[in-house]
């Protein structure tokens, strides 16, 4: 897997992309806390930051974070329940999911995170995308197998998707107990686990690979080496710092419709 880049504007904004996604033609980015003029990027709902951004100011780094993409393009959220309901575009912020399908390059389709694991995925043959946002719950329902299928119920091809994972909580920094860890094993994901009954972690990153790999994508076609929010300050996590972390937004627009003959409305 090859590392995310490091992408900064001039004003400061730090966002990670993908080549192979940036080179289908997907406009895409994982945001960080690094935000414009050294100041720090909370993307959190407005007027539900854990950290109380104001309104304005979430309400001003959505566009900014938007304005990145290029153009004016408008960005769908929803409502997350760490589970494995996946919606398509457009959406209403209330709906509720896990993972959102898009297929227009007008359109951003991001989800929210703060340790969870952010998955970006695209079919450069259809040109429809999804952002996926994948917690150990998620994982363990499959999430990202459920956006996976979804993309092939709409005429896309897994082993021709792309994906990309962003910045989650490493393995070291993930302890879990005996009742998460079992679901781990029931899932069939137990060799993601490491340590014994005194200290137990979980291996977000490599559980997110397992299914999207199951789901039927190419191992080379995924990106993103992990990067491990706890312990690296250019992210917000809500492990290391519960009253005070902010969110990150990962999104991910479609291509516009054409490429595809066989391609089915979303």
């Amino acid at each position: 897997m090859n590392p995310l880049r490091e992408d900064r504007s001039a004003d400061g904004l730090l966002l990670l992309r993908s080549e192979p996604l940036e080179s289908a033609g997907f406009g895409h980015a994982f945001s960080t806390a690094v935000g414009p003029d050294g100041g720090t990027f909370d993307l959190a709902t407005a007027g539900e930051s854990p950290v109380g951004t104001p309104r304005e100011i979430a309400e001003a780094s959505l566009e900014r974070f938007a304005a990145a993409f290029g153009g004016r393009r408008s960005v769908e959220t929803v409502t997350q329940v760490h589970g494995a309901a996946v919606v398509t575009t457009p959406v209403t912020p209330d709906a509720k999911a896990d993972a959102i399908i898009v297929g227009d390059s007008m359109t951003i389709a991001a989800v929210r995170t703060a340790d969870c694991v952010p998955i970006l995925i695209g079919c450069p043959r259809t040109g429809l995308a999804a952002a996926v946002h994948a917690g150990w719950r998620g994982i363990v329902a499959d999430v990202a197998g459920a956006a996976v299928d979804r993309l092939r119920a709409c005429g896309a091809e897994p082993r021709t998707m792309l994906a990309a994972i962003g910045p989650a909580i490493g393995t070291e920094a993930f302890e879990i107990g005996a009742e998460v860890a079992r679901e781990f094993e029931t899932a069939r994901l137990g060799e993601f686990v490491h340590g014994g009954p005194g200290r137990s972690t979980a291996d977000l990153h490599g559980a997110a690979v397992a299914r999207l790999l199951a789901a039927g994508m190419e191992r080379e076609r995924i990106d993103g080496e992990p990067l491990c929010t706890a312990s690296d300050h250019r992210f917000f996590s809500h492990r290391r710092d519960p009253d005070r972390a902010g969110r990150h937004l990962s999104g991910i627009a479609g291509i516009d419709a054409g490429r595809d003959s066989n391609r089915r409305v979303l």
